[in-house]
């Protein structure tokens, strides 16, 4: 047995998903308030310098082994 899940979408495919029977009304704010996350996670990543960002390599998806770091952030070397 699968579990129902509701889905949101535009003409370009699926939005978002989410667990149980959901209103059309539910997932519009759902949808809405994950745009204005997405807005805000973009002017943040606007307003940074490329040596703010800090860019690592590693193994695994869950369990994350042999980390390695690219690029130190310099925003990290200041708050250590």
């Amino acid at each position: 047995m699968s579990d129902r899940l509701t889905s949101i979408s535009l003409e370009d495919g699926a939005l978002l998903a989410d667990w149980g029977l959901k209103t059309p009304e539910e997932m519009i704010k759902q949808a809405r308030e994950y745009a204005d996350s997405l807005r805000r996670k973009a002017a943040q990543i606007d307003a940074t310098a490329d040596h703010e960002f800090q860019v690592e390599t590693y193994v695994g998806v869950h369990v994350m082994r042999n980390r390695k770091v690219l690029q130190q952030s310099s925003r990290k070397k200041q708050s250590a």
